[in-house]
């Protein structure tokens, strides 16, 4: 029989002891972010008139972007920190991934910005969400979610979704994901509380309004 032990609280088993390593075989999460006015400001179209090429104003984390009239256009909040929280857990073999659900009217432009936005040294937001779950086009976006549950085969109760749009918030949440409103951007305070969401599984179909 296993030995019983005393750690300042009901015994245990060493079996029980071991348990906490169990949660390296965790299921799959995914993160889902909306770009604009969720992750960066302004919007693409309202750089129309100028836009791409952009610059980058420095390759450090949380840098800024140029468009070509000289517009600046900037992450919001806690979304650098955010990505390479997700960059870091990822590489470091937790099951946790990023995706971009988005009906930007400038897809190219986009796409453009995510490669040059620096998250930490020498990845970009594209190195984290990757090409293959960036899902920028107009529709429902139920039908991006569709697309991305189709290609990672992760249950939409294991996905987080944060958007600046409340239509999109209650939407969305009608598959089963844990949505989160974003009015200013991607916080600290709510990407946590949308990770431990998808993370935890469970009960799904929330629209959080902060």
């Amino acid at each position: 029989w296993p030995v019983l032990r005393r750690a300042g609280g009901p015994y245990f088993t060493h079996s029980a002891r071991r348990r906490p390593q169990t949660t390296r075989m965790r299921a799959p999460s995914l993160i889902v972010f909306d770009l604009d006015a969720a992750c960066w400001m302004p919007e693409m179209y309202q750089l129309w008139g100028g836009g791409a090429p952009f610059k980058q104003l420095s390759t450090s984390p949380n840098n800024r972007l140029e468009d070509c009239r000289g517009t600046a256009v900037r992450l919001l909040a806690d979304v650098a920190a955010s990505f390479a929280e997700i960059h870091e857990r990822h590489t470091s073999g937790e099951p946790i991934m990023a995706a971009v659900a988005s009906r930007s009217d400038e897809p190219a432009w986009a796409r453009e910005c995510l490669r040059k936005f620096v998250v930490a040294p020498g990845i970009s937001m594209m190195d984290v969400v990757t090409e293959d779950r960036c899902e920028i086009y107009k529709g429902s976006k139920k039908a991006h979610f569709a697309a991305l549950q189709k290609k990672t085969s992760i249950p939409y109760c294991r996905m987080c979704f944060f958007d600046d749009d409340p239509y999109n918030i209650r939407d969305v949440a009608t598959l089963g994901v844990h949505c989160f409103h974003t009015p200013h951007g991607v916080t600290a305070q709510i990407f946590a509380r949308g990770v431990k969401a998808c993370t935890d599984g469970g009960d799904a179909g929330t629209a959080v309004f902060e």
